[in-house]
């Protein structure tokens, strides 16, 4: 089983608008709820393609029963910790640019330190049964920076493999914990080693680097580069991937998308180029879809014969 687990998850509202102007009246042409938060979006793509998954965090109200129903309509399993208050909701607003969406997100309801601890419970019973352990997204208000450290501990201890998806400072506290799977972009990667990384040779460089530190041959780095694709360390495995060509609509939920498909083909028994080939084609899918949408198993299907890996 693939669980993931979300701290504080959202509910996702992307407006559409013609031309944003910022200081003026902007007539809304369309509007898209979703699900939302990084394991949310793994365990959603992870479900898509067929995997067992279940996903788990902080809920709280209305808001929480939402994420719950769209996790139930597509097959996800769930078991949240709920808290009092209300699930965040992010909002973004897109025009008809190209650029990316601007974005505003709320900062969730506070968890207390019982909570803290029934979260830890929960993620060490359910890592019995779990191949990977994936955890995600920012921290609620009063969650202690070393949560992620914490939970790499806990489901290691019970034979999972864990994967980090995150930003600042808890996440540099978690990597500390050895996880075995981290997936910076490049601008998260180049805060962790105190230097921008622009290129594919300076990504690979960073990626060795980062493997290094997580302490183990087995490790996996993955820097994600958006639309020229992703770079890959392994051990003395090196692969360079190149993301297949769409029509960007959105890229809100890519880099997890791209976490869901590489756990499904991992589990599966694919080989770690044919994960990230899988990766690369279900980020892509989701790009193509509008607001908080993720791609579908069609057109992943589709994009992976598109998608192309190579080692250096």
């Amino acid at each position: 089983m693939i669980l993931s687990v979300t701290p504080n998850p959202s509910i996702d509202h992307a407006l559409f608008v013609e031309s944003l102007k910022l200081g003026d009246t902007n007539r809304v042409v369309r509007v898209e709820r979703d699900a939302g938060g990084k394991g949310v979006n793994l365990s959603r793509i992870a479900a898509e393609l067929g995997a067992k998954t279940l996903a788990t965090g902080f809920l709280a109200g209305a808001a929480g029963a939402y994420v719950r129903s769209v996790l139930e309509a597509q097959r996800a399993l769930h078991d949240f910790v709920e808290v009092p208050g209300e699930t965040r909701t992010n909002f973004s607003v897109e025009d008809d640019s190209k650029t990316p969406p601007t974005t505003f997100n709320e900062r969730g309801p506070s968890v207390t330190p019982e909570d803290i601890d029934r979260l830890v419970s929960k993620v060490e019973a359910l890592s019995k049964a779990s191949a990977w352990v994936c955890i995600g997204g920012s921290l609620p208000p009063g969650a202690p920076v070393d949560l992620y450290a914490r939970l790499v501990k806990v489901a290691q201890a019970e034979g999972a493999k864990v994967l980090i998806d995150g930003d600042g400072p808890h996440q540099e506290l978690g990597l500390k914990a050895s996880p075995d799977f981290i997936k910076p972009n490049h601008e998260e990667a180049g805060r962790l080693l105190g230097r921008e990384i622009q290129t594919d040779e300076e990504a690979v460089t960073a990626a060795k680097e980062l493997a290094v530190r997580l302490g183990g041959e087995d490790r996996i780095v993955v820097i994600s580069r958006g639309k020229k694709g992703a770079v890959l360390a392994q051990g003395d495995t090196l692969l360079v991937g190149e993301s297949p060509e769409v029509e960007v609509k959105s890229t809100i939920g890519s880099g997890d998308s791209m976490l869901g498909a590489m756990l499904w083909a991992i589990t599966s028994g694919k080989s770690i180029e044919e994960a990230l080939r899988w990766g690369l084609a279900a980020g892509a899918a989701t790009a193509t879809t509008d607001g908080s949408g993720i791609g579908r198993r069609p057109v992943i299907e589709e994009l992976y014969q598109r998608s192309k890996v190579h080692k250096i």
